[in-house]
């Protein structure tokens, strides 16, 4: 029996129809097989698995077609992004209740830097209070040389007034260091006042006959 070349081509491109459509049909199948995760449809870009399906709509006649072509919200082609956090893990935490909670914090995207202070810039400014009863010498903490080399802020920890008072301060300059000293007592005339047992970071100014230079402070307290 002859076959003209007609009915071949024909024939061969009801083949090559069939094959294409078997693919397609295939792979929108595993398209709409995708498990379900956390409740989550399947190729929606977000929760289950990570990452959408990838849908091909089928070569085949709508005749022989099973099943309705799928749709752009069940299709498409987007991938989440793994890396991204979940906002709610960052920001203030507390666990557990009453004084056993913990606090603890995580930094948002986009949070400002935590600004550094100088814990020295709190500190109490005061004035020698000459007369105070008791009087003893105490350590200072810092010195710091102001620009024109003869002012220095001493700081100092003490307590709360009347029970602590810087009564003096004493220099004395050599020629290669200069020796300062804190005297502190407690007010006295106040009569017996009891004062809450709290450190407070002072300051007192000293202005200096000549600049510092190249000498050194020493605490006279030490």
């Amino acid at each position: 029996m002859a076959i003209t070349t007609r009915a071949r081509m024909a024939s061969f491109l009801s083949i090559a129809a069939l094959l294409v459509a078997g693919i397609a049909g295939a792979q929108y199948v595993g398209a709409r097989s995708q498990p379900v995760v956390d409740g989550s449809e399947p190729g929606s870009g977000g929760g289950g698995d990570g990452v959408a399906g990838i849908c091909i709509a089928p070569a085949a006649p709508e005749a022989d077609r099973e099943g309705p072509p799928p749709s752009a919200e069940e299709c498409n082609d987007t991938i989440d992004d793994p890396i991204v956090s979940d906002p709610g893990e960052c920001g203030e935490k507390v666990s557990g209740t009453g004084p056993d909670a913990i606090v603890s914090y995580t930094p948002c995207p986009g949070d400002d830097e935590p600004v550094v202070t100088d814990p020295y810039d709190g500190a109490q400014k005061v004035e020698p209070t000459p007369g105070m009863a008791g009087v003893n010498p105490t350590a200072f903490d810092k010195v710091v040389v102001g620009d024109d080399g003869r002012t220095l802020t001493i700081f100092f920890w003490s307590g709360v007034e009347p029970c602590y008072v810087l009564d003096h301060v004493d220099v004395d300059a050599g020629k290669n260091a200069i020796t300062v000293t804190l005297y502190q007592g407690h007010d006295a005339s106040v009569g017996d006042v009891p004062c809450i047992e709290i450190a407070l970071l002072k300051k007192v100014m000293v202005q200096l006959d000549e600049p510092v230079d190249d000498r050194r402070i020493l605490d006279g307290a030490v």
